[in-house]
């Protein structure tokens, strides 16, 4: 039955809505995707018959997978991530990352660190239980900025106590995270789970660790590759894990306050490609927030495509180089847009 309407939204672009009753199966017309009730931009063709959830970003588009879809993108992207670090020599290791004061070796036990976390909240997540484990805080009481230091303790004291051990230990601590998310039942991916950012939904570790792979790999490459780029696969999962308040990559959680600002400032992005976006994020140096961006009149507009935003919104952008080289593009004050920086530094 179809159920489709079509609206206009302007410069945006073309958007369709379900009018189907809540809980029926999406319906696709070769080019787009809809859940009932929801508007959803151009996407991916689905398969016939299956069904789908619509995962909305905070500017209107949506980023609509199966499941499995998203297994299949965290698995391919976990084993194309473990050659290449397998491919490394070891006195490559010791070489600085990208990452402020870490070792590669270092961002390695960090990612081994973050998925055995991972692990322990979903299976714990999994019995009914969201309390923090000993020496945390609750959920939702810390962010990038708290949480900097210590993360950065511990990984240099993992990667110091595993050793020659390092990349053995990836590996497991990789695969017995994908494989509990890969085998969650549909009750067990919606249940809540302990996040130092937040509570967050089971099945949401996915794209919340395709962040960790993405931005972290990026750390890594960018320190023995100049043309060094996000994975493509991961930017939807990354976009969608920056517009929801949902634990780290989001946001506030990547967010650095500082001095109050006498006047809020808008910035405007306009992001061309995966995930595209069409938002404005307000800061007024000790809070910030994610609005849609409508009439109000931007202090500053910037434009770039999907991979630049996450590399700003994470810290590892330097703004000057992006401008030169064009992958930047701004509208306004130059000096409060650079200003950016100052409150997205990145862990």
């Amino acid at each position: 039955m179809p159920y489709l309407r079509k609206e206009r939204n302007g410069s945006r672009g073309e958007k369709r809505t379900c009018s189907a009753p809540a809980g029926e199966q999406c319906l696709a017309d070769g080019k787009s995707r809809f859940l009932s009730g929801r508007a959803c931009a151009i996407v991916t063709p689905c398969m016939p018959g299956e069904t789908h959830r619509c995962v909305m970003t905070s500017e209107g588009r949506s980023s609509m997978e199966t499941f499995a879809e998203r297994v299949r993108v965290l698995q391919a992207e976990s084993a194309r991530i473990t050659q290449y670090l397998h491919a490394l020599s070891p006195a490559t290791f010791e070489r600085p990352s990208a990452c402020s004061a870490w070792q590669i070796q270092d961002v390695i036990a960090h990612l081994i660190g973050v998925a055995e976390t991972y692990t322990n909240s979903v299976s714990r997540g999994l019995h009914g239980d969201m309390a923090p484990p000993p020496g945390r805080l609750p959920a939702g009481q810390t962010t990038a900025s708290l949480a900097a230091a210590s993360i950065a303790q511990r990984s240099i004291a993992a990667r110091q106590a595993l050793g020659d051990q390092l990349l053995s230990t990836f590996d497991v601590a990789n695969d017995r995270l994908n494989s509990l998310l890969a085998g969650l039942t549909p009750v067990q991916r919606e249940l809540p789970c302990y996040h130092p950012g937040g509570i967050v939904k089971a099945q949401n570790f996915m794209d919340l660790r395709l962040k960790e792979l993405a931005v972290h790999e990026w750390d890594i490459r960018a320190a023995l590759e100049p043309e060094a780029t996000i994975s493509a696969a991961s930017i939807p999962a990354i976009m969608t894990t920056i517009s929801e308040a949902i634990a780290s990559g989001s946001l506030r959680w990547a967010f650095w306050a500082g001095p109050q600002q006498a006047a809020p400032a808008r910035y405007r992005f306009v992001v061309s490609g995966p995930g595209p976006v069409y938002s404005d994020i307000v800061v007024d140096g000790t809070t910030i927030r994610m609005e849609d961006a409508g009439d109000t009149v931007a202090d500053v507009t910037m434009r770039c495509d999907a991979a630049t935003y996450v590399l700003l919104v994470y810290g590892r952008l330097n703004l000057e180089a992006a401008l030169a080289s064009g992958g930047l593009v701004i509208e306004g004050e130059r000096a409060l847009a650079l200003a950016f920086a100052q409150w997205f530094r990145g862990i």
